[in-house]
């Protein structure tokens, strides 16, 4: 059986690495005939920092399937075609919004230096902070904050985009139409084929409506009733999720 893995606030919690308890039961997995894959809001660059060495060449699917990386390198992007791209910017230009652009790999944003969401981007120092214009491509923007956030949020509802709320965070994200997590898993992989996923938020909710099996890590209540379990986020959650792995891994 395939799983498929969330990650912030699935199975890492306060921008912390996945610990080494949780990492072992998904080798366990592996070891037992099962696959293991990851599908996140974060780009590939910073999804890696938080898994470990033994995790590098798997499926990594990114920035909500805008891109997928698999033994070690991009295997497909779908990026904001560039004359929408630049629409998008310039309104948020317009509307003084602060956002975060990730490309396949760099990035650029228009963020004061202390922004606390700054912290969690690129801490190996992989990458390069550039300008606009330098991005090879924009797959996927944040917005961060904005003053007229409902004006904006009509603007942007008008064009071609996907849009994720995240709401542990408070942000949102765009990617290009029809870009989310099921889709890059469909194209990536052989259409039809059962799956489990984890997860807890509205950018779960494709793989969710598609899975074989699913389990929602918390009280996110548009998944409550697509979810076939449900694991209660508390101080013992990590158990919980080890023991959730083991009994599913033993079952499917």
């Amino acid at each position: 059986m395939k799983f498929i893995f969330d990650l912030d606030g699935t199975i890492c919690f306060k921008g912390q690495p996945i610990s080494t308890n949780i990492l072992d039961s998904l080798l366990a997995l592996e070891q037992a005939g099962h696959t293991v894959g990851f599908a996140s809001a974060r780009p590939c660059r910073d999804m890696l920092p938080v898994l470990d060495e033994r995790f590098a060449n798997h499926l990594l699917i990114g920035a909500n399937g805008a891109m997928t990386h698999h033994k070690g390198s991009l295997q497909g992007c779908v990026p904001i075609p560039d004359r929408l791209a630049h629409e998008i910017i310039s309104i948020l230009d317009d509307y003084r919004a602060q956002y975060f652009i990730d490309d396949s790999w760099n990035y650029a944003h228009n963020c004061v230096s202390t922004h606390p969401f700054l912290s969690y981007i690129d801490p190996n120092r992989t990458a390069s902070r550039v300008d606009v214009d330098q991005l090879n491509a924009v797959l996927k923007i944040l917005i961060l904050s904005c003053d007229r956030y409902e004006e904006l949020m009509a603007r942007i509802k008008e064009l071609d985009v996907t849009l994720h709320f995240h709401s542990a965070e408070g942000i949102l994200d765009l990617t290009y139409q029809g870009v989310n997590k099921w889709a890059a898993l469909n194209r990536f992989d052989v259409a039809g084929e059962p799956f489990i996923c984890f997860g807890n938020d509205m950018n779960d909710l494709p793989l969710f409506e598609k899975a074989h099996h699913s389990v929602l890590i918390g009280e996110y209540e548009p998944l409550l009733s697509l979810a076939k379990e449900k694991i209660t986020m508390d101080d013992h959650v990590e158990q919980s999720i080890i023991a959730k792995l083991r009994e599913l891994g033993a079952n499917n």
